[in-house]
């Protein structure tokens, strides 16, 4: 089994949306928990040798989104979970860090080819339409797990998701 260390980020605009991408990649699935795309996902990706968690969610937003974010990212939740990617087993050790955009700018050219590939769309999601929505999320209680962080605001340690 393969181990990826990965960091997400859950990048809010001034006015508390969450910004996401919707992807479409049949080969990544979670056996425990079928499911079909596409879905939606926040920014993120491996993290690099050499680097932390907190560093890759930093590197990821400015890669995929071209927003520079304070480094001072602040680590809220965890996940670790076994995906099935291209056939092969790995086991994701994912963590999630809060960060705010100063601007909805987005570009999206540093995305590199594999990314553009399952890419379909991007936005700023509201809570309330994340909560509404028929599409999928990832993590799939995000509309929850979000009311819960904006309400109460960053727990005093990460909570560790199902």
């Amino acid at each position: 089994m393969i181990e990826r260390p990965s960091a997400r980020l859950i990048l809010l605009d001034p006015q508390d949306r969450l910004f996401l991408f919707k992807v479409h990649n049949p080969t990544v699935y979670d056996p425990a928990d079928p499911f079909h795309d596409p879905f939606w996902v926040m920014i993120g990706g491996m993290v690099d040798p050499g680097e932390d968690y907190a560093e890759a969610a930093v590197r990821e937003a400015r890669e995929e989104t071209g927003l520079i974010v304070d480094p001072d990212v602040r680590w809220v939740w965890s996940r670790q979970r076994i995906m099935q990617w291209r056939e092969r087993k790995v086991l994701h050790r994912e963590r999630f860090f809060l960060a705010r955009a100063a601007t909805t700018a987005i570009d999206t050219s540093g995305l590199d080819e594999r990314e553009k590939s399952w890419t379909i769309d991007h936005r700023w999601w509201p809570l309330q339409e994340i909560a509404q929505s028929t599409e999928r999320f990832e993590p799939k209680d995000l509309g929850d797990r979000l009311a819960t962080l904006l309400r109460e605001g960053p727990p005093a340690e990460p909570l560790v998701l199902p």
